[in-house]
């Protein structure tokens, strides 16, 4: 049984119940009086004999539906007691996903889940530089280096660089320009307007070996 069939019958139950009780004053009287007046009505019988006939007639039409009535109730006080069950919940849940048993895989789902960080905290921490957001708050854009780092691509060779410093008493969050691959110095960045400017520098000058002009 589904959880939603589940819950569909543990809110069945209860209306189930009220109806019952309901059905078992209405149907045995109901009986009782079809009887009656079908035992009354009999053609040819004295007055005596149909209002005996009639009497007998309505109890026992009235027995035989509490009977089904019983059978009912049952049936239904079974499906609550299955529907509520504490062990029965409990075999439907779905097992958790387990981490992996060798130590060194857990490892690498910590390296990976504090690059994640890195890569949040980046972009959460990016409006002092982009302060529209409209650009280095893309999370899914910064790619975590280690915990406290992590790095923005912006063209072949050229990156916004983030790093959390935890020196001082409160930490702090910088933003640099970095082109590792011409082994240029970072140029510590405040504002979109000098992302521009450098990445242009970057992307313009001729491949030799100097300095993006801070």
């Amino acid at each position: 049984m589904s959880r939603t069939k589940q819950a569909l019958a543990a809110a069945a139950t209860p209306i189930g119940a009220i109806a019952v009780a309901g059905l078992e004053v209405v149907i045995p009287a109901a009986a009782a009086c079809t009887g009656g007046w079908v035992g009354s009505n009999a053609p040819g019988l004295p007055s005596g004999w149909a209002g005996a006939l009639g009497g007998a007639l309505g109890l026992g039409l009235a027995a035989g539906v509490m009977q089904l009535l019983n059978s009912f109730k049952a049936s239904l006080r079974a499906l609550n007691r299955t529907s509520n069950s504490p062990a029965t919940e409990l075999s439907l849940e779905e097992p958790e996903e387990a981490l992996p048993s060798h130590p060194q895989d857990v490892m690498d789902l910590l390296t990976q889940a504090a690059q994640a960080g890195a890569a949040h905290e980046a972009a959460f921490h990016s409006r002092k530089v982009d302060p529209a957001g409209a650009l280095l708050d893309k999370k899914e854009l910064w790619v975590g280096v280690d915990g406290t780092s992590a790095m923005f691509h912006l063209a072949d060779g050229a990156y916004v660089y983030y790093e959390k410093d935890d020196s001082g008493k409160h930490p702090r969050h910088e933003y640099s320009f970095v082109a590792p691959a011409t082994r240029t110095e970072s140029v510590p960045v405040t504002s979109m307007d000098q992302v521009r400017d450098l990445l242009e520098q970057h992307v313009t000058r001729e491949l030799k070996d100097e300095p993006v002009a801070a």
